[in-house]
């Protein structure tokens, strides 16, 4: 999977063409993927502090809004996958939270299936997030890259930016 650069940070950006960001297939399906973007750097700081790292991320933050051509069926399976990763999770708390209230002779073999639970379920997540979404990040100099996107796409933004793309 390779990378582009689709725009400035902090901005509304549309790409306008007809190849899936993560198939490479025509489509003329749009998704609209929301969120929060921070320098790479920001994440350094967990190895010194958590205030820091929190401090920083809130001043550096930029939010994004991206409509890509996304096949319906990738991302279904990417949200419901996630869904059952979450819950495989949450089991696995549960698990964790059962054994401690219990305190008998079972709650050895509790903690065992939450922890295991509890592994499963980020496997699934990040497994699930690598195979069937994209990633958004920012570069030093405040421009939003689309990680994780099929060379089909790739090449066709690059071949269609000979101007800037649509950005409010």
């Amino acid at each position: 999977m390779a990378d582009v650069i689709l725009g400035r940070a902090g901005s509304t950006v549309l790409v306008d063409l007809d190849i899936c960001v993560k198939t490479g297939g025509t489509t003329r399906q749009r998704v609209t993927l929301r969120g929060s973007t921070t320098p790479a750097w920001v994440t350094l700081l967990l190895l010194f502090s958590i205030v820091g790292f929190l401090i920083a991320s809130s001043m550096t933050s930029h939010r994004y809004r991206v409509t890509l051509p996304f096949t319906h069926a990738v991302h279904d399976r990417w949200s419901s996958n996630r869904r059952l990763g979450w819950l495989v999770g949450l089991a696995g708390a549960g698990a964790l939270a059962l054994a401690v209230t219990i305190g008998d002779r079972f709650s050895g073999v509790l903690v065992g299936i939450g922890l295991v639970l509890l592994a499963g379920g980020a496997a699934i997540v990040i497994s699930n997030s690598l195979r069937n979404n994209v990633g958004i990040r920012m570069t030093r100099r405040g421009d939003l890259v689309v990680t994780r996107a099929h060379p089909l796409f790739v090449e066709a933004v690059r071949a269609a930016v000979t101007e800037p793309l649509n950005s409010r």
